[in-house]
């Protein structure tokens, strides 16, 4: 609580006050003065601190605004308020205390200049003040804000995430209640799939079906639903069939209703949710009334049904939070979202590059990704993975598809415990069906069978090839497309890369302490840059945007290279047309093949 007293200026700097209020002195018929502290008693919970009270013509009298600010003014700019203002959602942008909502959150203010600043604000708040006042803004912006306005009167808290269409027509759709959330789906193999994966639930109960309400226009706030009879009024002017929506519902007299209202605004179409509990209604016998009583079990009118259910009692509002898959790859706004959604990859090798490309995917919206791996995840491979420790001793392809489901619900993720030679061998209908397969398994036998497979069936799926050089000094990125050479081009006859970029004194693979356990050293951060590499090529081949088969290299800096060792070879210098500094993606013409008809790019 702000103490009572008459200096409110403690914090701010004196000749940026001045200077402020010499602002206010030069404008004709502008009377002001300093906030005392009771003044700011009005805006409890805010951290102002001070600030000026103007009195100012507008076109119905005399009206007054409070220019409010916190100690750390001007670097936090200061708000303008409205002394007279109307009740909570009489007008849009006029929060409850009066506090006007100017400025989007990306805007940014000249803070050398607070004076222009302020005048700025005040000039703004003038012209809101006086679109409100002739009305002319008032529902066309309650309308095109209406997720905002909603959510100024919650009754409920609860989250509510929607796997929706957030489009028309008024239609039935289920829900399903957890202890932290509910979640709304259009059909109920939705809400049990996403919540299985999220929650690792093998079985799901207690879904329930819900109704989805569809407006060409958003509810104004003086049409917000404050009781369940609300709820049938809105039904019945909704788009489609609102009524046999809510009808629906009336299937579980159990539990409570949950009732979806969406339309389109500015920013888009919104989501916003109300929940209708069950009526108990108390008797003169101290028990409660059920929908149902007085009938037979399931013989109740639909009609008296409605009228029980949805009647009286008051309504909790919440929040929607939309969680389908377009929304969150691109805010239904990337037109890239829809291919990569329909498409599928598989993925051979979950180690320290396979297993960030894999993650690097999914965060691109890839619908269906199959993870490939025979290893274990032990802690020397921790430094440099996707998976941490709560995952040492576990198989790293069927790890990273459980984890990521639970983090990607919207996803198909699956994990294979097998090696690559088996899958090509086998081609079971998940690897052949595929629209891109992905090899970063540093295994040279089995990226040839994989090459031999891909001519074999015509090239009609590409193919991309990721490796690192010792020490992350270079990092390869090849797709073998229908078009150009395949893998053989730039391999030997055991699979080994025959394009190096570096060659290190010490010979670049390192041995632990056992027989036969050979490493090739570089640490996470450098490792980026090349799983970065292998994921663009990856989506580029995805989205059709490569033609033919293609070769990228990221060539590091020369300071990291001499650091450990390495020098440029006389290829690579050849391919960076002599300069030597490095830190830049290449793209080599990939040579001619014996193997194929594909000539060089």
């Amino acid at each position: 609580m702000l103490e009572l007293n008459d200096d409110a200026f403690d914090h701010v700097d004196e000749a940026v006050a001045a200077a402020v209020e010499q602002r206010f002195s030069a404008v004709e018929g502008t009377e002001w003065r300093r906030l005392e502290r009771r003044d700011l008693l009005r805006y409890e919970g805010r951290k102002f601190e001070g600030g000026w009270r103007l009195s100012l013509q507008f076109s119905d009298g005399i009206k007054h605004l409070d220019v409010l600010i916190t100690r750390w003014f001007p670097s936090i700019s200061a708000r303008i308020a409205l002394v007279e203002h109307p009740p909570r959602l009489t007008w849009p942008h006029v929060e409850d205390d009066g506090v006007l909502c100017l400025l989007g959150n990306g805007f940014e203010l000249d803070q050398d200049d607070p004076p222009a600043v302020v005048e700025n604000l005040l000039s703004r708040s003038c012209r809101l003040i006086e679109e409100l006042l002739s009305g002319e803004i008032i529902e066309r912006d309650f309308q095109e804000e209406f997720l905002t306005y909603w959510a100024y009167d919650l009754c409920r808290p609860r989250r509510h995430y929607s796997l929706l269409r957030a489009a028309g027509p008024s239609r039935e759709i289920w829900s399903w209640n957890g202890p932290a959330f509910t979640l709304l789906a259009e059909t109920e193999e939705d809400v049990r799939d996403w919540v299985r994966k999220y929650t690792g639930l093998t079985k799901v109960h207690a879904t329930l079906p819900a109704a989805l309400l569809w407006f060409e226009a958003p509810p104004l706030p003086t049409e917000y639903p404050q009781r369940a009879r609300h709820i049938v009024d809105l039904a019945r002017r909704a788009q489609g069939d609102g009524l046999g929506a809510v009808r629906s519902t009336l299937s579980d007299l159990n539990r409570a209703k949950t009732i979806v209202i969406g339309a389109p605004g500015r920013g888009g179409p919104g989501l916003v949710a109300a929940t209708v509990d069950m009526p108990v209604a108390e008797t003169s016998r101290g028990r409660g009334r059920l929908p149902s009583d007085g009938f037979r079990s399931g013989a109740v009118p639909t009609d008296i049904l409605m009228d029980r259910v949805f009647g009286s009692q008051t309504i909790s509002r919440s929040r929607v939070i939309r969680a389908e898959a377009e929304w969150i790859h691109g805010r239904g706004r990337d037109p890239r979202a829809s291919r990569l959604l329909n498409s599928t990859v598989v993925l051979f090798g979950c180690g320290s590059v396979g297993s960030f490309v894999a993650a690097s995917l999914l965060r691109a919206g890839v619908g269906k990704l199959h993870v490939v791996d025979c290893d274990t995840l032990e802690w020397s491979n921790v430094g440099r993975h996707h998976l941490g420790g709560q995952s040492v001793g576990l198989n790293k392809a069927s790890e990273f598809a459980a984890r990521s489901s639970a983090e990607y619900p919207h996803l198909d993720i699956v994990g294979h415990e097998r090696t690559a030679e088996s899958v090509v061998a086998e081609a079971p209908d998940w690897f052949s069906g595929a629209d891109l397969i992905i090899s970063t398994t540093g295994s040279g036998h089995a990226d040839k069978l994989l090459n031999e497979w891909q001519n074999t069936n015509d090239r009609r799926i590409p193919v991309v090839y990721g490796w690192t050089e010792p020490f992350a000094g270079a990092g390869h990125a090849l797709a073998v497309l229908e078009n150009g050479p395949c893998l053989s081009s730039t391999v030997d006859n055991l699979g080994r890369s025959n394009f190096n970029m570096v060659t290190w004194t010490e010979g670049g693979v390192l041995e632990e302490p056992a027989c036969g356990v050979h490493f090739a050293p570089y640490g996470p951060i450098e490792l980026n840059h090349v799983t970065s590499l292998v994921c663009e090529l990856a989506l580029d081949c995805l989205l059709g945007r490569e033609k033919e088969s293609s070769h990228r290299i990221w060539a590091a800096r020369k300071r990291h290279l001499q650091e450990f060792g390495g020098v440029w070879t006389e290829q690579a210098l050849a391919l960076m047309k002599g300069d030597p500094r490095g830190e830049t993606v290449l793209d080599r013409r990939l040579p001619s093949c014996s193997c194929c008809s594909g000539g060089g790019l």
